[in-house]
Parts: C-alpha cells; sequence; structure tokens
C-alpha cells in the first residue's frame, strides 16, 4: 500500500489523494469550468508536474529547455533575441542565462564583429546533454498524451497552433495594460521598448 512518512507517521497517501479529491469537489468553481484560460492554466500545471518529476535533479525548468533548444538550433544567438524569441523581459533571458551557465549547458562568447555583444552557445557538455534531455522531454510527452489518441493529439495541437495564431488575440495583446502578463507573451520584437512581464511560474 503506498505511504508515506509525515512527523514519524506513516500515511496512506491513497485515502490522503482521495481526501484531497472529495475536497476540492466540495468547492463551488462557479463557470471558472467553462473558461478556456482556467482550463489551459490547470492543463499547464498537470503538464508541468510532471516535466518537474522527470527532469526536476537535472535541474533544467521547461523555460530552460525552451532556451536550450532554441540556443542549440541557433548558435550565437544572442541573449535579447533568446528573450523575445521566449516573450520573456530582457532580466528574465539573463536569469535564463546565467542559470544555464552554472548548469555549465551553455557559454556567451564575444562577437567578433560586435565586441560588446555575446552570442550563446552550446558549452561540449551541453552539447552532450541535450540528446538525453530531449529523450527525457520526449518520454514526458509520451506519457502526459496516453490520455488522448493518436487523432485526438493531432486535432489538440491544431487548435492550439490556431488559438495561440489567432490575430483577433493578437489585435486585443496589443491594446492591453503592459503589466498583463498574458499580452506581454504576445507582443513583437518591435515593441522591445515597452516594458514585458512575465508571471512566476514562466520564470526559470
Amino acid at each position: 500500500m503506498p505511504a508515506s512518512v509525515r512527523n514519524g507517521t506513516a500515511i496512506d497517501t491513497r485515502k490522503s489523494e482521495k481526501t484531497d479529491r472529495r475536497a476540492a469537489a466540495a468547492v463551488d468553481y462557479g463557470t471558472l469550468p467553462n473558461h478556456v484560460g482556467y482550463l489551459l492554466r490547470l492543463a499547464q500545471l498537470r503538464v508541468w508536474e510532471n516535466f518537474y518529476a522527470r527532469l526536476g535533479p537535472t535541474g533544467v525548468s521547461p523555460a530552460l529547455f525552451s532556451a536550450l533548444m532554441l540556443i542549440e538550433h541557433n548558435p550565437g544567438l544572442q541573449q535579447s533575441r533568446l528573450g523575445e524569441a521566449l516573450g520573456v523581459a530582457r532580466s528574465g533571458a539573463m536569469t535564463m542565462v546565467d542559470r544555464l551557465e552554472r548548469l555549465g549547458l551553455v557559454e556567451r562568447r564575444a562577437d567578433p564583429h560586435d565586441r560588446r555583444a555575446y552570442g550563446l552557445f552550446l558549452t561540449a557538455g551541453g552539447e552532450r546533454r541535450m540528446a538525453e534531455l530531449i529523450a527525457q522531454v520526449k518520454g514526458h510527452d509520451k506519457l502526459i498524451n496516453q490520455v488522448l489518441t493518436e487523432q485526438e493529439h493531432e486535432t489538440l495541437m491544431h487548435l492550439l497552433r490556431k488559438f495561440i495564431a489567432s490575430p483577433a488575440l493578437t489585435g486585443e495583446a496589443h491594446s492591453a495594460p503592459d503589466n498583463d502578463p498574458v499580452a506581454s507573451r504576445t507582443k513583437r520584437a518591435g515593441q522591445t521598448g515597452r516594458r514585458q512581464t512575465t508571471s512566476r511560474e514562466d520564470r526559470p
């Protein structure tokens, strides 16, 4: 029987999980289950929970993995461009690169054409680790997609891409306040003069 120890006392985790589910079921969520944003947020939390369970020991978060993928496929990418591509503020991009450097996965190299600029590259260790990290993420994707048939998965991906690319949503985001973390993620490179923000979960 699955159990954990808390304060020296064995606890049946299955009973604890059932209690948590009953407590959640007793809450009136109103119209929240009918809102796209609310359901997307719940789905995101489920996805991240499994991601951290698999890759937590590596020190690589979903945001850091995205950065690694971009750096691998765009060697020499400048930090500012990395931030733009990921939709994060300049300070957030710097924090991500600093963490990747501490993990020994990424290094900054001076741009031979601009002494003030630095390009981002995977280290030799980073190049070796990428194959392992990608395999772990693929395993994570496979597990979280088990609930869907292949056709359902293809439909979901199609709908998400359509949703993200919606011109109507982009237009609404442009008119949203600068401190709106959702709007900030849709801003284009030409708007870098405006302050960008990220939610706590978006940080590396």
